[in-house]
């Protein structure tokens, strides 16, 4: 009895092995195949300039004026960069 017990662990064993070298070898063969592909980045370059202007004006009675001008400048820039990460091997 005890030597059944003893090879069906033993088997069992084996098997819980197998499956971790597979899973292992799975995940660099995936590894390896993503070094292969072409990256893309966006990059957005954001430039925001505001402008405040105040301006007090005297009115024909003496009373003062306020005017306040408020100018917004907003630059969007959008780069495109897309890189290759190949492995080039001379022969």
């Amino acid at each position: 009895m005890a030597t059944i017990v003893f090879i069906v662990f033993y088997s069992f064993g084996c098997a819980f092995f197998l499956a971790l070298v597979s899973v292992a070898f799975y995940c660099f063969v995936k590894k390896s195949k993503c070094s292969k592909t072409t990256e893309a980045d966006d990059t957005v370059h954001v430039d925001e300039h505001l402008k405040v202007k105040e301006n007090i004006l005297e009115g024909p009675n003496g009373t003062k004026t306020v005017a306040i001008t408020i100018d917004d400048d907003l630059h969007v820039h959008e780069n495109k960069e897309s890189s290759k990460n190949e492995d080039h091997e001379t022969a």
